[in-house]
């Protein structure tokens, strides 16, 4: 249950006795008191001391010595969080789009995760309110770390330590080992997210983490990390430390970039994630029988997404489309599917229906057509993964300023007729 800070209370907190260090210090322990108290969801990653060896909490900092894990991020939906994610700045814009109201401090949680990334901190809410948010100021808040979105601190520094999978003592900072950096639960205090926010209309549906947990994959001893860091053996600093087994810092998912402009350094990363649906012909014969009615099979089958697939935002959706060409390019045979969920906003939320793929589910569907004369068939399969749909592009006004889909699948193959 979310407690509340009366205005009163509050007001104290900003206008008490002493030197304004000392003002400073009261409110922000206050902030950081109240905080404790919401879900893990609705707080920001606690305050850290920066840590001894640090130049500072930012990743192009730790870039200095951590270079290709650095470069990695970089082309990450990580590291585009926050200003470089046009779809949820205009999603963002709906939380303080009524006079008087503010909910963004809720998406920011997940989105710059990091307390120093806040320039002012949730304090209380009037009257339990959450769209009625008081803050104070955040004395530590950095500019230009907020900008890096998910960041290496999400992660890797707490208490005032950098968090390692080995904790070496030969680290040139202050570390620690932590078994948290080989748990699913680091990824699902963003991953696992299901609420609904009735005061200030906002659903959080983000399942991907209780999806996982009812599929096959834990009880193999896959985690998240598992596919989403693919494992490499390399330095990991540029300071002649030895080669060691550690984990790729893309964190790939769907892989469509958040701009166009990221396409170029996003594509060569596509070849260490493989696609998450298998789309292949079944039992596809040698050759066909002029002039009979046919029927073909194609299957669709979550093959390695270890949650459903598609998982995240709920505008995701997959299209798959089979199609059947005669000789002279005619279409002789077509059927798309779509794998997602379908929502009704208005005047109540709720889930109309869910398509999605549960891990290594297959689903088969049919393609009847009738084979021409003679010549041969032409016989394509095409995959879609979209992030948004056209509509939602155009009521954004997002058109050219993000990607909302990418082809991930384009076969073709031919068969005779006889």
């Amino acid at each position: 249950m979310i407690r509340f800070v009366p205005a009163a209370v509050f007001l104290l907190v900003l206008t008490g006795c002493g030197s304004p260090t000392s003002r400073e210090a009261r409110a922000v322990a206050a902030a950081r008191e109240f905080q404790a108290g919401l879900p893990s969801y609705l707080r920001p990653v606690a305050h850290s001391a920066l840590p001894k060896g640090l130049f500072s909490l930012r990743a192009a900092d730790c870039g200095r010595c951590h270079v290709e894990i650095y470069q990695e991020w970089r082309e990450s939906s990580h590291a585009r969080a926050w200003r470089d994610d046009p779809q949820f700045l205009e999603e963002l814009k709906k939380t303080t789009a009524e006079a008087g109201r503010d909910a963004s401090w809720i998406c920011m949680n997940c989105h710059t995760p990091f307390e120093a990334q806040f320039p002012r901190l949730l304090a209380g809410l009037e009257g339990g309110d959450r769209g009625k948010p008081l803050f104070v100021d955040n004395p530590g808040f950095d500019a230009r770390l907020q900008d890096e979105g998910v960041t290496c601190a999400t992660c890797h520094v707490r208490d005032g330590v950098v968090l390692g999978p080995t904790g070496i003592a030969t680290a040139p900072h202050a570390v620690r080992k932590s078994d948290s950096l080989q748990s699913a639960d680091l990824c699902l205090s963003c991953h696992q997210v299901e609420a609904t926010l009735d005061d200030v209309s906002l659903i959080c549906t983000f399942d991907t983490g209780e999806t996982f947990a009812a599929g096959p994959y834990p009880a193999e001893g896959k985690i998240c990390q598992s596919c989403h860091m693919p494992e490499v053996t390399r330095p990991t600093t540029n300071l002649g430390t030895p080669e060691r087994p550690t984990r790729r810092h893309w964190f790939g998912g769907s892989l469509i970039p958040k701009k166009p402009e990221f396409e170029a350094g996003l594509a060569p990363v596509r070849a260490h994630y493989p696609n998450g649906a298998r789309v292949v012909w079944e039992g596809l014969p040698e050759s066909l029988s002029a002039g009979r009615r046919t029927t073909l099979n194609f299957s669709v089958t979550n093959a390695e997404a270890g949650h459903t697939l598609p998982t995240g935002d709920v505008e995701r959706y997959l299209i798959v489309t089979a199609r059947v060409r005669a000789a002279d390019g005619t279409v002789l045979a077509e059927r798309s599917e779509r794998f997602g969920t379908r929502y009704e906003w208005f005047p109540n939320a709720k889930r109309l229906d869910d398509t999605r793929l549960k891990p290594r589910e297959t689903r088969t569907f049919p393609l009847e057509f009738e084979v021409p004369s003679g010549g041969e068939i032409t016989l394509e399969l095409t995959g879609e993964n979209h992030r948004m749909s056209a509509e939602n592009v155009a009521y954004h006004g997002l058109e050219g300023k993000t990607v909302p889909s990418r082809v991930f699948l384009e076969a073709r193959e031919t068969r005779p007729v006889r």
